[in-house]
């Protein structure tokens, strides 16, 4: 025998042995299968496509365990361009800033558009006649957009610090002394404010919020093609939590004075016919990109910057300073709401340690993905990419680069007090931060989310003194089945104490 044929069985002892034992037919089919992936031509103008040895699954294994490490492997195996393939699908996965950058410039070749209304159908469980809807998309979310421009927040953001002040005021009243779960002093106020900001303060937030719990915890598997028979626990919370936002629209009746922002751009879809109930979905979608993200980011930057040797009085010490020249220039003004008001109207500059550590925290504890869908045959990084093929753009690999980021692993709350001058191969990265995506998926509740996140950073540690509790048992992790902000497996105990 040539030491060429010993390398395979041969077919009548491969035909013997299966009916020896029906292991053995399992092993010889996994052996030719995995065979003719080895042997098969590799077409080099594709990106590279990764090996994996489960049949169907691929990869999904070994990238739900730690991606950070995965796509740091594949981007040194294969480069910054190649293929996975994740529970039956075949995707294509670029971890490039720069390639990134092009992928979000190039609309033309590169569309979310129909990915967009498509998830709306999927997760959301938007009619298309809705979603596809002409006025939805050439009206409604050009009006949207519009309405979450700097210059238009004014009277969100005034509603949201008035929310967060009572809200985080009488939460920190109830734990005075006590020694509590860091969540459930961060997320309830975090919610209801927000709620309230965007939909007004009649919206029944602490009614809405175990809905949307539901519905949210299960947000990563409502993304897959798992049979919904499998998905019945969020799917009926979701619709019970539009029932909820429908009765809620009906109950303001044509008084719109204390309709929220959100409120008042969805409700003019009246004029195409839209009705409570298809109001209320539209409205279900915005409370998600509103609550999803924003909420967890605040309990981030409390969690990270307490485990810190210096703990939470950096941050302190600015709010106080800049509490102390504001009461000096207003000496009959009641700190109250008037404050906070005055902060978050200044220059984008005031707070620069809590604005470094917000964005130092939308660093570290991000993982998006933004999806595109090829519309034309076209190149990226000397490979040919195919119509309707799925990019996948991981930008979290450009946060935990070493090269981009120093210490990329570590938590440093003044990496952004000047703008980081990010380098890769020699050039320089401008789109070193990618925590809120890019290009026309770029979220744009961006600028929302940033006065929000200082706000309520500085009204929580203005009322509260938090501090670790020796007893604390653990310490939270990231739940890396999460997109956007990670949600955190764990938690931590502190002690609250009330101030002023």
């Amino acid at each position: 025998m040539s030491d060429e044929s010993a390398s395979v069985l041969s077919i009548p002892g491969s035909v013997g042995l299966v009916h020896q034992n029906p292991l053995g037919l399992a092993l010889v089919l996994f052996g030719l299968y995995w065979l003719s992936k080895v042997f098969q031509s590799v077409d080099t103008s594709r990106p590279p496509l990764a090996r994996s040895w489960i049949p169907w699954v691929g990869s999904a294994v070994d990238m739900g365990r730690d991606p950070d490490r995965f796509f740091t492997s594949m981007t040194n195996l294969l480069g910054p361009v190649f293929r996975l393939k994740l529970l039956g699908e075949e995707r294509v996965f670029v971890t490039s800033p720069s390639l990134i950058s092009t992928i979000y410039r190039d609309s033309q070749s590169f569309d979310f558009r129909a990915i967009r209304v498509e998830l709306g159908e999927l997760v959301f469980s938007l009619p298309p006649s809705l979603g596809r809807q002409t006025y939805t998309l050439e009206t409604y979310m050009p009006a949207l957009h519009h309405a979450l421009l700097p210059g238009s927040l004014q009277p969100m953001i005034s509603a949201y610090i008035s929310s967060a002040h009572d809200g985080i005021r009488s939460t920190v009243a109830n734990m005075d002394g006590t020694s509590v779960p860091l969540l459930s002093l961060i997320i309830p106020p975090a919610y209801h404010a927000a709620c309230r900001a965007a939909f007004g303060p009649g919206f029944p937030a602490e009614e809405s919020y175990p809905l949307f719990r539901a519905f949210d915890d299960s947000f990563h598997l409502l993304t897959t093609t798992i049979p919904r028979i499998f998905l019945s626990k969020p799917l009926k919370a979701w619709e019970k939590l539009i029932d909820l936002i429908e009765a809620y629209i009906g109950s303001l009746g044509d008084d719109l004075e204390e309709a929220g922002h959100f409120v008042k751009v969805a409700i003019r879809g009246r004029e195409a016919g839209w009705t409570n109930r298809d109001i209320a979905a539209v409205l279900g979608t915005q409370l998600w990109a509103l609550q999803a993200n924003a909420i967890f980011a605040a309990y981030w930057l409390v969690a990270l910057q307490l485990q810190q040797k210096e703990g939470l009085a950096p941050l302190i010490e600015e709010i106080d300073t800049a509490r102390e020249f504001w009461q000096a220039t207003h000496p009959s003004v009641p700190i109250g709401t008037s404050f906070f008001e005055d902060l978050a109207s200044s220059s984008s500059k005031s707070l620069p340690l809590v604005t470094s550590a917000i964005q130092e925290t939308l660093r570290y504890t991000s993982q998006s993905y933004s999806i595109r869908r090829v519309v034309r045959p076209v190149q990226l990084g000397g490979y040919e990419l195919r119509p309707d093929e799925q990019v996948i753009c991981v930008t979290r690999q450009t946060h935990v680069d070493e090269e981009i980021f120093p210490d990329a692993s570590e938590f440093n709350f003044r990496r952004y007090l000047e703008t980081p001058k990010a380098m890769k191969d020699g050039k320089l990265v401008p789109n070193h931060s990618m925590a809120f995506g890019g290009g026309v998926s770029m979220c744009e509740g961006r600028h929302f989310a940033m006065t929000e996140l200082k706000m309520f950073v500085s009204i929580l540690l203005t009322y509260a003194s938090i501090e670790l509790d020796p007893k604390s048992p653990s310490r939270p992790t990231f739940a890396w089945e999460r997109q956007g902000i990670m949600h955190p497996r764990g938690d931590l105990r502190v002690i609250v104490k009330r101030q002023c």
